[in-house]
């Protein structure tokens, strides 16, 4: 029976339709592993604290990827990464705290990473761990596909800035000069881009509520001081990330700001609708990934897949790279189970090209693809000579 508490609060129906969409129950086919029920013992571990073990229970409802899916599909607004990001912030544990230092000092921390991984191979040598630092080393760039030909003038939006996101400030700069370069043909001029943090998203699914709203505030501030400019993102996490501040309080926007916010967040692939790109052919198949993020009316994968010419397979947008942010400090095991029946249901072989717009995503599939399979970011793939 529910608490008194609870009783005016929207209640699951089980009517199934977190379980269909859940990346983690479908890897596992481990039912306690689901949305529904991370839900039921969440709430019965907040109207009967004293008959479960709480640290055992958060544990087991932290396991979760934070894709959201299962919060797009409730009919009844039921927000289950969220609510575990709550029980994440209650007991942090090393893994968040590791998750915090990694994210927070990026700058510090990456390029060493990176050039650890450098050092190891393209494999990354034994082990995850070795794979994963061996992600973070730039690749070799795949051939180039895309070659624009003709710019058609960029919509009219005032001052223009690019948010790159932390993997492209502190590993991939090449992808900002590539977006930059691409906004100049356009005629949108970017400016200077403003001293942005992390997007905040990856802080928030880990618990780091207060990390998270330093991250906003930062990135508020930076925004306003720069004269509310558009904000031109390659990184779907990213997008989703500074979308949410439209509606958050933390953000601490009025009405006219939010909606200026919320119109200001745009996707460079959206821009790219006004490009016309010849395309060269691949060598072996193109495929694209939907970050989990971009949600249903994924930009990146609307563009890429209307481009004439370019035969790219855009799967059928259920498959999660299985990265889950903290999650893979706490339970690697699960993340990789996730990822693996991605590359076994897009059945990729030697020579194929896996494509993503999501920082996150594009170091999960890079530490993961089996061996012949390339990862890159579709800047990658633009040739500006």
């Amino acid at each position: 029976m529910d608490s008194p508490a609870r009783s005016h609060e929207p209640q699951c129906i089980l009517c199934g339709r977190c379980l269909e969409v859940c990346p983690l129950l479908a890897a596992t086919g481990r039912e306690e592993l689901s949305p529904r029920a991370k839900l039921y013992t969440l709430r019965r571990l907040a109207d009967a604290p004293g008959e479960l073990d709480a640290r055992a229970v958060e544990r087991l409802a932290g396991l979760c990827l934070s894709c959201g899916r299962c919060a797009r599909v409730c009919p009844q607004g039921l927000d289950v990464p969220g609510a575990v990001a709550l029980a994440r912030g209650r007991h942090p544990g090393f893994q968040a705290w590791l998750w915090r230092a990694w994210i927070g000092r990026a700058d510090l921390l990456w390029p060493g990473a990176a050039r650890l991984g450098a050092a190891l191979g393209p494999r990354g040598g034994p082990g995850a761990l070795g794979r994963r630092l061996a992600a973070l080393a730039p690749a070799r760039r795949p051939a180039p596909l895309l070659r624009p030909e003709a710019f058609g003038p960029c919509p009219d939006a005032g001052k223009t800035v690019l948010f790159s996101g932390c993997l492209a400030r502190t590993l991939r700069p090449d992808w900002a000069r590539t977006a930059t370069d691409l906004l100049r043909r356009l005629g949108c001029e970017p400016g200077p881009e403003p001293a942005w943090g992390c997007c905040g998203a990856t802080l928030g699914h880990a618990g780091l509520a207060g990390a998270r709203a330093g991250a906003v505030a930062r990135n508020v501030a930076a925004w306003r001081a720069a004269g509310r400019p558009r904000v031109v993102t390659f990184c779907a996490s990213c997008t989703h990330g500074l979308a949410a501040y439209a509606a958050d309080p933390v953000a601490g926007l009025d009405a006219a700001e939010a909606a200026a916010w919320a119109e200001a967040v745009t996707p460079l692939s959206r821009l790219l609708g006004r490009v016309r790109f010849s395309v060269a052919a691949a060598p072996g198949r193109v495929l694209y990934h939907a970050p989990c993020h971009a949600g249903p009316a994924d930009p990146d994968r609307a563009w890429l897949t209307g481009l004439p010419g370019l035969d790219a397979d855009p799967g059928d947008g259920r498959d999660c790279c299985g990265l889950g942010g903290v999650m893979q400090l706490g339970a690697p095991d699960l993340s990789r189970a996730v990822a693996a029946r991605l590359w076994q249901r897009r059945a990729a072989a030697p020579g194929d090209l896996m494509l993503s717009g999501c920082s996150g995503c594009l170091t999960q599939l890079a530490a993961t693809a089996p061996l012949g399979v390339a990862v890159a970011h579709w800047l990658d793939c633009i040739d500006m000579a």
